[in-house]
Order: C-alpha cells, then structure tokens, then sequence
C-alpha cells in the first residue's frame, strides 16, 4: 500500500516526522518498506512517498483512512473525515435504474448513485501527482476520482456511463451461460460459470469486484455516470482473478475483506469530488440493496486472560482506552470482562485472542518483558520412526547422494505414467483450487518430481546427478478420506561424485542401485531378510535390467534402469531409479529393545 505522508495528514492531526510515525506503524506491526522524500514540485508542498506491508487479515489498512485510525491510536491524534456530499432516502436514483442481486451471498451489498451532467476532462494536476505517486495512471478526472476515493476509503468504485446502459436495470449475478467477456484492457476473457458478472439485463458490463467493460466505460462524451458502491464475496472474486490471471487494485482490496458498511460513504465521497472537479449535479438520493447485513459480532474480553497472554497487567481504563482508538465499542461492564462489540471493517477480529493481540499492538511489544515461559521438565519420548528416517537420510547422503523436496501437486498424466507401489488401480485426489491448471493433482508416486529435477540439471549441462526424495504420496480413499504412503524415491544418473587421488569417474551401473538398497535394509535391520524378484516389472522400468524387493511375499519397492521408450518420450539419457515403499519397510523393521539389569 502506497501513500504520501501528507495525504494521511487530512485524515488525522499528526506532530510527529514522518520517520516516527513510518517507526511507529512498524513496531505496531504494519511494516513500513520505504520512506523517500517525493520530488520537490510532485503533489504540491514537501511530502514524503510511504510503502506500507499490509498483511492479507488488515483489508482495513488498504485504505488511508484505515491507516490514519492507526496512527491516530498510535500517537493519540484525532481521526477526520474528508468532505462528503450527503445521501438523502429520497427514490429518484430508483426511477432511473433498477438494482438486483440474484445471489446474495456473492454480493451481500450493492449501493449506486447517479450524477448528472458532468464534464469529462483532465483532472487537477495535485491528484494526478498523488495518483500516479501511488502508482496508479492518470485517465480523466471521473474514473481518477474513483481511483482516488478507494485509495482514501479502500473501498472500490466502479463508474458506467448510464446512457450507454441500455437496459437501465443492473443485475448481480453468476455468469451461467455467458462464456464471453471483453475486460477495459481490450482482453477477451474466457468466463466460468460462477464467475460473478454485473450486467446490463442480460448483457455483461463488469467481471465484479475486478474490472469493468468496454461496452460502458466512461468516454470523453460521457455526461451522466452511475457510480457503483458495493461488497462482493472475497472468495468468489479470488477464484476468478486466480483463474483469469488478472490481479487489480480493486480485486486486491475485495480478496482481503471490504467493509460492507462503507458503501454509502465512499459513493458520497466521490459524488462530492464529481461535483467539486467535473461540475456534476447529483441525482437525489442512493440505491443501496443490503440484503444480508451482517450481525455485529460481541466478544468478552477477560482482564485475567490478557494478563495469562501476555503475561503483564493491563489496566481495564488503559484496555478500553486502547479498544475505543480502534474503534471498537464496549457494550457492557461486569466482573467476568468486558463485552467488546468489534467493527465491520475489522472481520479480522472474532475470538478474545484477537483482541488481546491488539492490545499488545498498541500497548507496545516493547514494553512486555523478555521472560522465560514457566515449564515443567519431563523427558521426551523418543520417535522411533522419525530417528528411522533420518538415518535412512543420513546413510543416502554418505553414499553420495542430493536430498531434494518437491511440492505434492503434478498433472494427470504424470499420475497415470507413474502410479507408483498402490495396491490395485489408484485414483488420484484432485485439487479443488490449483496454483496451475496443469498441476491439479496429488502425486501418486515421486517419480514425477525428480524426473522435472533431473531435466532441469541437464538444462545445465551437469554430468551427474544422484539424487533421492523421501517424503509424502496420496491417494483418493473413495467415500472415505484421502490415503497418505511415505516412500523414498532416487535417481542416479551418471558418475558418482568422489574426491580424492586417482578417482576413475564410472557412471552407475545396476550393482550400484542394488547395493544402496541393500544398505538402505541394513539400516533398518532387514538386510538378510529381503529377497529380490524378476516378476511382474513395471511399466517405467527396462524389461531385463529391473528386480522387485519382496519381503514375505510383500512387494516392498523395485530397482532397475529407466524404460528406453520413456526415456524417448521425454528426452532423457539413460539412468537408474529405484522406489521404496517406506510404510511397509517400517512395519517389518525390528524394534530395538534396551534393557538394563537389576539392581
């Protein structure tokens, strides 16, 4: 979030140097990145540019006025509010246009106001200078008008030329049937079904929460401009700028939370300037359709818990003086605690934890002691399977051997490529929200991971590459949960790094592969236990240079080189890969019992 020291200045009486409240905000746990004086002549007097890292829970702070209420409670100033031009309840915007939200729980509030013969042209050149410092460009003075009160309120404002409306009625609702989209970019996009629409009737006019359209944005002969005020589900704009690829400031306020009560005052905000720097005449009165108006959400707040977190006290005047900087109301006083009433634009706030973090916010982390929590000694019981791991991990990497860890997520044909050592024909979980559209899938085996590792080693022209993976695989369990398998997964592909005099550089042959999985048994114990097979071999593996490890009839991995056909297909050199089933290993692994004798 960027803003100017000055801008913050109308929001909220401040003595202190820009350097003590970008420290302040900081140590408060909004950390300020940079702090650089703007050019002299850029927006007007001395000012200097702030950069603010607002976390994804602080949708309040994308927004001046969230971070002027900050400040204010950091340094004791009064907050102000900018100049607004009051609604009135009167129905004129209704005789005009129509309002309808088909699904309420994607848009749970929608507010419009209209005003009337505007005049589009540049805006005043102390806005353009804020706007553009902010990094937001210049277009005229309506749609910078917009931009400029989201900054302040962090609320998004959406402009449509009304007469280019043809339907005058906006309707709210999924894109079902409509595929097609033209975006103010000039992209065509490729709409999903639950994608969230504003439309003109049937007609689309914006992706919501995201970017309008082309068919109704405001031109240089625009005159009369509805102005869009409204709320949409942060999840639902997520998915669909995740999926399109398209991240806007609007969409980067909505994802994080907007306040469903600051619709009507950022519409009259921007009426206000519409009126002040395009010379426009506002309609009487606002649409606003609040279908689902949220419960305001009350939390008790316990002196003797604040005291146990935090390990100070906290006294109940200094704990309401605090909260009520914040905005947050005390509704009722009793021996148990304070009954705390939390703020619409604070979603982040529902549980006494989250109030008690606040009150260490602003009471200042400096001031709580650095102590020693008190615990009582006890002996930890030893994890008989993680210590089997790590040595497992330790014998690997004597031998040679680079540990890698790659993310669980490959493609569908990776899955049926290599379904690794599931019993029976395994389904893969499927990922209801991918990073990628080609990755939306768990890996059934590792073998997919260190396959893309192997090529992008070659990519680099290296000679060797001996490496192995130990970690989780999944598999769809039906009806019942998802089923997780640790395996360990290696691949050696050309000579085994050695140092040392008169080393011969040999690359691995199959005695190689087979001789690290018989240490792998001695580690655990099953050395003279496990035999090896030619059976069954699968797919991925050269039909006479692989072996099965059984173990009492129970198929405990395979060994051997890669098949010359794979190998083909995805433009690889010839390597051994081996792949064991690491579950199965630790069930027949003998337990060490130690004894002692008697006294």
């Amino acid at each position: 979030m960027k803003l100017t020291y000055n801008w913050v200045k109308e929001f909220v009486s401040l003595r202190r140097s820009p350097e003590q409240i970008a420290e302040a905000l900081t140590m408060a746990g909004l950390e300020v990145e940079s702090l650089a004086p703007l050019p002299s002549g850029q927006v007007g007097a001395e000012d200097f540019l702030m950069e603010v890292a607002v976390t994804p829970n602080r949708g309040d702070c994308l927004g001046i006025l969230g971070l002027a209420r900050e400040a204010a409670a950091l340094t004791g100033g009064r907050l102000k509010f900018p100049p607004a031009a009051p609604h009135s309840l009167d129905g004129g915007v209704k005789r005009l246009v129509a309002v309808k939200i088909v699904n309420p729980r994607l848009c749970p509030r929608y507010s419009a106001r209209i005003v009337q013969d505007i005049g589009v042209a540049s805006s005043p050149s102390w806005m353009r200078d804020r706007l553009e410092a902010c990094g937001i460009r210049s277009i005229n003075n309506v749609v910078d008008i917009t931009n400029y009160v989201m900054l302040e309120t962090g609320q998004p404002l959406h402009a449509f030329d009304l007469n280019r409306l043809a339907a005058r009625q906006i309707v709210v609702r999924p894109a079902g049937e409509i595929r097609k989209f033209k975006t103010l970019d000039g992209v065509e996009r490729d709409l999903a079904p639950e994608d969230l629409l504003i439309c003109d009737g049937d007609t689309p006019v914006a992706l919501a929460g995201v970017m309008g359209g082309m068919e109704s944005e405001v031109q240089a002969a625009t005159r009369t401009v509805l102005l869009e005020s409204a709320h949409f589900d942060p999840l639902s704009v997520r998915r669909t700028t995740k999926r399109l690829g398209l991240h806007t400031e609007a969409s980067h306020r909505f994802e994080r939370g907007v306040d469903p009560e600051g619709t009507l005052y950022a519409l009259d905000r921007a009426v206000f300037l519409l009126t002040k720097f395009a010379s426009g005449t506002p309609v009487v009165g606002v649409m606003d359709h609040y279908p689902r108006r949220a419960k305001a959400r009350a939390i008790l707040l316990r002196e003797a818990k604040v005291q146990r977190l935090l390990g100070i006290e906290i006294k109940r005047a200094e704990i309401e003086r605090i909260l009520k900087s914040l905005g947050l109301r005390v509704q009722n006083r009793s021996k148990s605690g304070l009954k705390i009433i939390s703020p619409s634009y604070r979603p982040d706030l529902s549980r006494e934890a989250d109030l008690v973090e606040e009150l260490a916010r602003l009471h200042g982390y400096q001031k709580i002691p650095s102590t020693l929590p008190l615990v009582r000694p006890q002996g930890a019981k030893a994890d008989i399977r993680l210590s089997r791991e790590r040595s497992i991990r330790s014998f690997l990497i004597g031998e040679g051997l680079n540990e890698l860890v790659n993310l669980p997520f490959t493609s569908n044909l990776m899955n049926s490529r290599f379904p690794g050592l599931w019993e029976g024909r395994a389904a893969p979980v499927p990922i209801l929200n991918p990073l990628i559209q080609e990755n939306a899938e768990m890996r059934l085996s590792l073998v997919p991971g260190l396959l893309q590792n192997l090529r992008s080693h070659l990519a680099q022209k290296v000679k060797s590459f001996w490496a192995f993976e130990l970690g989780k695989v999944f598999c769809s369990g039906g009806d019942k949960l998802p089923q997780e398998r640790q395996q360990l997964t290696a691949i050696l592909y050309g000579h085994r790094e050695r140092k040392g005099l008169r080393v011969k550089e040999e690359p691995a042959v199959f005695a190689d592969v087979k001789g690290l999985l018989e240490g792998v048994l001695d580690v655990l114990g099953l050395g003279q236990r496990a035999t090896w097979t030619d059976g069954r071999i699968p797919p991925l593996l050269h039909p006479g240079k692989a072996a099965w490890l059984r173990l009492d009839d129970s198929a405990l991995g395979y060994l051997g080189e890669f098949h010359p056909d794979l190998r083909e297909e995805f433009d690889l050199p010839t390597f051994f890969i081996f792949e064991l089933d690491i579950e199965k290993l630790l069930q027949y692994a003998p337990r060490k019992l130690a004894a002692r004798s008697l006294p």
